[in-house]
């Protein structure tokens, strides 16, 4: 038994020995990158993402097909592959004394009398279209459902999705603004057209 343990000892400095001989001088650093704005007086660059913004009193009505139009601010750089992401606000509920938001995830579908409703959304890289429809007359709906709705947004760049190594409940907004670092206190307002 002492005989392997005096081989792997001798082993292992032999290993140490030779890592630390293939080490070389360091090389001379790399050019200076380019300068960049200086100060406040700096153009303003692109917000970076993952972006966060609310849009507030957005109505749904017959006149208008029961959509809202929302414009990407311009501040942001969006790419193709980049992910949208839209939350209703559905409740205020109060918790431990404080008031917290609930938000679902569109689309929501809502049973109402012998049918449904729903709020969804697409989007390109310019704008969100966040509509209603369902199997009933939207025009029958109370004016809560159609009048004043909240919708959060949340814009994630690709790169931030294919970096995730643990899957992301996307369903649950909570858990997005965890995994991808959102600062809440940055969310911007933005209106619906």
């Amino acid at each position: 038994m002492r005989k392997y343990n005096l081989l792997a000892a001798s082993l292992m400095a032999l290993l140490l020995f030779v890592f630390q001989a293939c080490k070389g001088p360091e090389g001379a650093p790399g050019p200076a990158g380019p300068q960049g704005p200086q100060g406040p007086q700096g153009p303003e660059g692109p917000t970076i993402l993952p972006a966060v913004f609310d849009v507030d009193n957005a109505d749904f009505i017959a006149s208008g097909n029961y959509r809202v139009s929302v414009n990407m601010p311009s501040s942001l750089e969006i790419y193709p592959s980049d992910v949208v992401l839209v939350y209703l606000a559905w409740e205020v509920v109060n918790i431990g004394g404080n008031d917290a938001v609930v938000w679902r995830p569109l689309p929501q579908v809502v049973p109402s009398g012998s049918g449904f409703f729903q709020y969804n959304y697409d989007y390109t890289m310019y704008d969100v279209e966040i509509f209603m429809d369902g199997t009933i007359d939207l025009a029958t709906l109370d004016d809560s459902w159609t009048q004043d709705q909240i919708f959060r947004i949340v814009v994630v760049p690709a790169d931030f999705l294919n970096a995730r190594l643990a899957p992301v409940d996307y369903n649950n907004y909570e858990e997005v603004v965890k995994a991808f670092g959102i600062d809440e206190s940055k969310v911007t307002k933005i209106k619906a057209n």
